[in-house]
């Protein structure tokens, strides 16, 4: 099954076109690198199948329905129960606890505080940050915090992660921790990735690479 589609996209600033008439696909399970030189789409790209940004013309796909209007309810459901993102920034409360953090995320899901709790603690050691959960997030290093970030997309019920430079902010020892990471658990919970990267090394670990300027970017 298609993860995701894109079929003739074109997308413009004005009168600048950012991406003309674009066609690609993802698969489910798969991970994918996206590349191609600063200001070519690849961030707006991930926003449009995010419902984060509208495009001008085309059809955008998520497991085979039609993504809806930005603004609408439709849009709410979809990026609350099938999209997850990771990005450079974390996106964490900063004053508050690795635990507070993912039960704020977890605040749509039905289940018990109980179960909500277990559920942290596993994913937490699946990351090895469980001896971290009652930390507040700003002591924690940067490699710590997208460990609790990518904690984050294993709690919630999205089996699409979108990955905006998610290592870009981290040494070279700790982006590849992060990456590997990111690629493990993602293959054992069959998540679909789309990462921008601009990174020639973590692109190639990916199971594909798209590279924008073949693909209808402008």
């Amino acid at each position: 099954m298609k993860a995701v589609e894109l079929k003739n996209v074109t997308k413009r600033y004005g009168k600048k076109i950012i991406l003309n008439n674009l066609s690609l696909s993802v698969d489910e399970g798969e991970f994918v690198a996206l590349v191609g030189p600063s200001g070519c789409g690849k961030s707006t790209i991930l926003n449009m199948i995010g419902v984060l940004e509208s495009y001008d013309s085309g059809e955008i796909r998520i497991f085979g329905n039609a993504v809806p209007a930005i603004n609408g309810h439709g849009a709410t459901l979809l990026r609350r129960n099938t999209i997850n993102y990771l990005f450079q920034s974390f996106a964490l409360i900063t004053d508050m606890t690795v635990q507070q953090n993912l039960l704020l995320s977890m605040q749509f899901i039905k289940v018990s505080e109980r179960k909500k709790n277990s559920r942290i603690d596993a994913v937490l050691e699946s990351v090895n940050m469980l001896s971290h959960k009652s930390s507040v997030v700003n002591t924690l290093s940067g490699g710590e915090q997208q460990r609790v970030a990518l904690a984050r997309t294993m709690l919630k019920p999205g089996k699409l992660i979108l990955a905006d430079e998610p290592t870009g902010a981290l040494d070279t020892r700790s982006a590849d921790i992060a990456f590997s990471l990111i690629q493990s658990l993602c293959k054992q919970h069959n998540k679909t990735v789309i990462m921008v990267t601009h990174s020639p090394e973590l692109a190639r670990r990916a199971d594909r690479i798209i590279d924008l300027m073949t693909y209808g970017a402008s």
